[in-house]
């Protein structure tokens, strides 16, 4: 069957789910102690057992209801019942039909079953609580965020009135002095003004991210549980249905029976009925706009023509553009690990628990769960470093937006913070023996100097801001989520839309190997073998996917993590000589040689290693970037990273 996600498609559902989810591991205590009752009417006559089973059809004829599509849905099941009910239901069922003593089956009934079904109840509701534990944290921090925009509200109402008092001094007493203050507080008002609309775009930002990442992660954890919860459920009936044949070859009939419809009872399937019944009922809370001052009439463009506050918005944007390449680098690496404990975690059962029906040893169920609370700490780390990426992407942006044609390099002496090891824009690793970075003295001072962030506003409009816009997607959300409930009318978001989109096969990704075996399991899939070279087609966009060609001609999609990605040499790598030679006598060739490495992150750049002699072909107008020829490759590289010889 196909993937179902609830996260994908019941929107800000957390309460709801959380509960429907309470109510199922609350029902496994109905459960264990049926199984514990039973243990000792086995010791007695079959009239016993009946009544037992009578006393189950009646509580479960009681819950079916809530259990398979939650205490409220929004649409009424009327006499339809989850797979798990019906399991349940054929196990009753098959039980009035055994009415025999047996002290060994009780005491076995007791000891492998209703004690391990108590164990999982357990188990699983530490798991929903860490899981409503985080949901707390997620929204205690969009509250938080909303207050944050509240207090710049405030603090550019203040400015404006304070503006306005000053304004009317002025028109009282037209002395210099007045005037200067009037100009003053003009320009307070104005960067309080900017402050604010950054914080509208942050804060629209960050509410989509909650509503289209966060909760749908927390939603999907939150099947996680119900859904191993099942799985291991289905075991344990398995395992007594097992203990019975046993006891009773007359009651063999009947048990495999009842084995049939518990083997239908895909773990899924719990999920799809209770996300049919739910699916909708939600609107997308209106974005954020700004609110003019009721004593200051204005609109939400950006004050960018005074000095005073292009200074200001150079400053932010340069270390808007610091924080941002180091969250991209950060959540980029995190979102893989995220990936690699992802796809553990669904191997560890042998696969996806959602699909099948079988008896896992124990050992795996306690591993599953281990990853599963490992999953919750990185997902929550991975959210808070994403969060301030996206803060700082949506500042680049919205100050890039405001200031377009505008010259933003920083005129004046900039003070910044110590930083331990950056340098400019990007991250680098500084080769054995090489000097410390421009503006670094010799006693390890780290500090920006003037000359480097004004070469990071200067080239700031070359960044590459990946993820852009899109925090209305899934992340972990898998391959193909969504597609089960389309005959509902329901638009399936596309979860292979990432943050971290990685480059398409345009960029030339080169060739793979398969470091392990894998099995296709879908029309678009393929099946690969451990060592086998694949030639990449298209890159993982983010759903976990790449797909490759394989020698035999197949083309296909396999999970990233089974393969190991090699690269397709750079064009500076070639060696082909420039296209034009230069003509003898001509004009004198001017060099600079690299002082430290940097990587190409477009068609139109240069990759150098510190050490490189270049060719100049155009010098730095202002921009920050140098046009230059190196190996038969042009382009532009950051000035800053090389001098002249």
């Amino acid at each position: 069957m196909d993937n179902i996600s609830i996260g994908n498609e019941i929107k800000d559902g957390f309460e709801r789910t959380d509960k429907w989810v309470k109510a199922n591991l609350t029902w496994l205590s109905e459960i264990e102690t049926f199984y514990r009752q039973r243990a000792t009417i086995e010791k007695e006559y079959a009239e016993k057992m009946k009544q037992l089973t009578s006393a189950a059809f009646k509580k479960k004829a009681e819950e079916t209801a809530t259990l398979s599509v939650g205490e409220k849905p929004l649409v009424t099941p009327g006499s339809l019942e989850s797979a798990s009910m019906v399991a349940w239901n054929e196990v009753l069922t098959q039980t009035e039909n055994m009415a025999k003593k047996r002290a060994q089956l009780g005491r076995d009934l007791e000891t492998r079953v209703a004690s391990e079904v108590r164990s999982v109840q357990e188990r699983y509701e530490r798991l929903r609580q860490r899981w409503k534990q985080a949901n707390e944290s997620l929204v205690k921090a969009k509250e938080k965020e909303r207050a944050n925009l509240m207090s710049k509200k405030k603090a550019y109402d203040e400015k404006c009135q304070s503006m306005e008092n000053q304004r009317a001094k002025s028109e009282k007493n037209s002395s210099s002095k007045n005037a200067d203050r009037y100009k003053k507080k003009e320009k307070e008002m104005y960067i309080s003004k900017n402050e604010y609309i950054m914080g509208l775009s942050v804060a629209n930002r960050l509410k989509d991210k909650y509503y289209y990442q966060d909760v749908p992660e927390v939603l999907d954890g939150l099947q996680s549980v119900n859904e191993a919860k099942v799985s291991a459920l289905n075991g344990l009936l398995l395992v007594e249905s097992y203990l019975e044949r046993q006891c009773n070859e007359n009651c063999s009939r009947c048990l495999k029976d009842a084995d049939g419809v518990i083997k239908q009872n895909i773990p899924r399937l719990d999920s799809a009925m209770f996300v049919k019944h739910n699916v909708g009922g939600w609107k997308e809370p209106a974005d954020f706009q700004f609110e003019p001052s009721p004593i200051w009439h204005d609109d939400e463009t950006m004050a960018v023509e005074g000095d005073a506050e292009l200074e200001q918005l150079k400053e932010r944007l340069g270390g808007a553009s610091l924080r941002y390449e180091r969250y991209e680098q950060t959540c980029t690496a995190e979102k893989q690990q995220v990936g690699e404990v992802l796809e553990e975690r669904k191997q560890v059962l042998g696969g996806d628990i959602g699909r099948s029906v079988e008896v896992r040893k124990k050992d795996a169920y306690l591993e599953f769960e281990k990853l599963l609370f490992r999953s919750i700490s990185m997902l929550e780390q991975f959210s808070k470093d994403d969060s301030e990426r996206v803060r700082s992407e949506v500042e680049i942006e919205t100050i890039q937006t405001a200031t377009e044609g505008k010259d933003m390099t920083i005129s004046q002496k900039v003070v910044q913070p110590q930083k331990s090891s950056r340098f400019g824009l990007f991250h680098h690793r500084r080769r054995n023996g090489a000097k410390d970075t421009a503006g670094n003295s010799g006693n390890g001072d780290s500090s920006m100097s003037a000359s480097d962030l004004q070469s990071v506003t200067s080239s700031v409009s070359k960044l590459s801001l990946k993820g852009a816009g899109r925090t209305k997607s899934r992340l972990f959300g898998g391959k193909a989520i969504g597609r089960f409930l389309s005959s509902t009318g329901n638009e399936s978001r596309n979860s292979s839309m990432s943050n971290f989109s990685s480059e398409s096969a345009e960029s030339g990704a080169g060739y793979a190997k398969a470091r392990f075996p894998y099995e296709a399991k879908d029309e678009d899939e393929i099946s690969i073998q451990a060592g086998e070279t694949l030639s990449v087609l298209q890159m993982d966009d983010g759903s976990g996917w790449t797909q490759v060609h394989t020698p035999d001609g197949s083309s296909g999609l396999v999970p990233t993590t089974y393969i190991e990605i090699i690269p397709r040499r750079t064009s500076q790598t070639k060696k082909v000589g420039p296209q034009v030679a230069p003509r003898r006598h001509g004009k004198k060739i001017v060099y600079m040689q690299a002082l430290y490495d940097y990587q190409a992150r477009g068609s139109d750049e240069l990759s150098i290693k510190a050490g490189d002699k270049i060719v100049v072909t155009s010098k730095d107008d202002g921009s920050g970037w140098t046009e230059g020829q190196l190996n038969g490759s042009t382009g532009l590289f950051p000035t800053s990273y090389a001098k002249s010889v």
